[in-house]
């Protein structure tokens, strides 16, 4: 046999192993830590969009959930996300199970957790949270509650959030903006939360800022926010 059909011989001898035998002997991928977006009330899944983009960059793998903020009451959307969630896992289950939520997403993420404990839960980052109630609820909720059925679940007394025991066994981070207008500091705070940051923010846009995504990836990788916003956002 001549040296060139030897050298075809030997390169195509070469490709049938890395074509056929080789990738076997490699290691699944393996599976990547889920996050779960659940935006605020009266607004969309849309909302979540650029935090849901960042995560992304992060390697993250995203379900940004979408729900009717005007009609059910929190039981019915946590109900309704713990379904969707279960057939997205179902299919590709997730290293971990991470939440971040705004506003009213943050006590349906709280309801699901005290129903139907998520497997492999991970950690969960609630920006502007009304987690002790908020009296901006109380003064409204007699005006639009007809229209925004959850608004009256928020009060500060005889309400469900009011009744709803902290999360237990799970790493919460809560991102509060110093100008919110709708939600207090002190309201935002949650019995057994790991970190409380204060950022320069008002309500509605909080979740927009690269520097609370920033500490929202870092926290979700590290169960801390620390040095991630020194960057300032652009």
């Amino acid at each position: 046999m001549t040296r060139p059909r030897i050298r075809v011989l030997s390169v195509a001898l070469l490709a049938l192993a890395l074509s056929g035998c080789a990738p076997r002997g490699l290691a699944p991928e393996a599976p990547r830590e889920l996050v779960v977006l659940v935006h605020g009330m009266g607004r969309s899944q849309f909302s979540m969009v650029p935090m849901e983009l960042r995560l992304r960059q992060q390697g993250f793998r995203t379900l940004n959930y979408g729900y009717d903020s005007f009609g059910p009451d929190i039981e019915t959307i946590a109900g309704d996300l713990n379904a969707v969630l279960e057939r997205e896992t179902e299919a590709n289950p997730p290293a971990q199970v991470h939440f971040v939520t705004h506003s009213l997403g943050g006590i349906v993420v709280r309801q699901l957790i005290e129903d139907e404990r998520p497997e492999h839960l991970g950690r969960v980052v609630m920006m502007a949270p009304p987690n002790q109630g908020s009296e901006t609820a109380d003064r409204l909720s007699k005006w639009v509650g007809w229209m925004l059925r959850p608004i009256t679940e928020l009060k500060t007394e005889n309400s469900t959030v009011a009744a709803m025991p902290p999360p237990e066994a799970v790493e919460i981070a809560v991102i509060a903006g110093d100008r919110d207008g709708k939600v207090s500091l002190e309201e935002s705070h949650l019995e057994g939360e790991a970190e409380h940051v204060v950022v320069a923010s008002g309500h509605t846009f909080i979740m927009t800022k690269p520097s609370v995504a920033r500490m929202t990836a870092c926290f979700l990788r590290t169960g801390a926010t620390a040095g991630c916003e020194a960057e300032g956002d652009q």
